[in-house]
């Protein structure tokens, strides 16, 4: 397999996992979800309408998001500026577990979880840069 099957795949399974739990969340004031999807986001959002607001809107650009990932799986050849801002977004992502305001965690299996789309992005971004020569050496 080389490496543009592999981006391509990579790209498809964060599409639909960013149209899944971001239409998910964007629904969760239609009345359309099942009761134990509608459940788990209020539990998450506490009750609280305006978390439950916050976590629409996150939903709303999940769905953003993967359309434009969608994009890129049909447009692999225009994708590396994509890529490599994707990588940076969940650079900050992953940071931002790093760094919690809320302080000190027990564990450190949290950010390290949400390190992962930053550490497959950034490998699958050099791998690529490297088979389309762009790299002479890593």
């Amino acid at each position: 397999m080389n490496i543009k099957t592999i981006v391509k795949v990579v790209y498809g399974f964060f599409a639909a996992a960013f149209l899944i739990v971001g239409t998910t969340a964007f629904a969760v004031g239609t009345g359309l979800l099942p009761e134990p999807l509608h459940g788990a986001i209020m539990v998450v959002g506490r009750g609280d309408p305006t978390t439950l607001h916050i976590i629409q809107e996150f939903g709303a650009f999940l769905v953003f998001i993967g359309l434009i990932t969608l994009w890129f799986v049909r447009r692999y050849d225009q994708s590396q500026t994509f890529h490599w801002a994707m990588t940076i977004a969940w650079g900050l992502i992953a940071l931002v577990h790093w760094c919690d305001v809320r302080g000190f965690r027990n564990s450190v299996i949290g950010p390290i979880i949400n390190s992962i789309p930053f550490l497959l992005f950034a490998a699958l971004g050099l791998l690529r840069w490297k088979s389309e020569g762009q790299v002479q050496s890593i």
